[in-house]
């Protein structure tokens, strides 16, 4: 065996084990803030729980919040990839509508940790704070996904930004909305939401 393709393997393998230790520290987050509510937990109980040091575990995620959220730079790249590629008979607002809610869906890849992702950010408003701060690095990587899809220079059209600040706030108003008491299931608010958008909102 090459020396080249053992090189190959031990990188496969460094990468599975990084995303196996930070889907445990996700799913060990998800699980503590559901028995004890997000205020009582702490970054060393989800270290503890995923089986790392607490040290390992700021090697993953800067806080215990981060960790609760779990996006992580690869999701990042394949929804910004996503995005980019556009689908036949697909506007951007369209392409943007499959994506984010598929980032809510329980029956996107991961199932279990989506949707008790999905649960605890619903229940939990004290998120709120560091969601909006995703929801920035979401709208950044995105905008930029967006203008190569379009073939604008960075920063040369509002258009890319704007459609997808848009997208973005209308999911966020969905989550909110049921947060508060609002009535309906939210895929079915994220589609009237975004057909509101399409409409212009007339």
């Amino acid at each position: 065996m090459s020396t080249e393709l053992l090189n190959d393997e031990a990188c496969g393998l460094r990468e599975r084990k990084k995303r196996e230790t930070r889907r445990a520290l996700n799913l060990a987050a998800l699980d503590l803030v559901d028995e004890k509510g997000f205020a009582a937990v702490t970054t060393e109980e989800i270290a503890a729980r995923a089986g790392v040091s607490a040290r390992t575990f700021f090697n993953y995620f800067p806080s215990k919040e981060a960790a609760v959220i779990g996006t992580t730079a690869e999701e990042l790249e394949s929804y910004a990839a996503a995005l980019e590629e556009a689908v036949p008979g697909e506007s951007p607002l369209e392409s943007l509508r499959r994506i984010l809610a598929g980032m809510l869906a329980p029956a996107s890849i991961d199932r279990e940790l989506r949707a008790k992702r999905r649960r605890i950010l619903l229940g939990e408003p004290a998120l709120a704070p560091a969601l909006v701060g995703n929801n920035i690095r979401i709208e950044n990587a995105l905008t930029a996904a967006l203008e190569r899809r379009l073939g604008v220079k960075a920063g040369a059209s509002l258009q890319p930004r704007l459609t997808v600040a848009v997208a973005i706030a209308a999911v966020r108003a969905c989550i909110e909305h049921q947060q508060n008491g609002g009535t309906g299931r939210l895929e079915r608010n994220i589609d009237a939401a975004f057909d509101h958008l399409a409409a212009g909102l007339r």
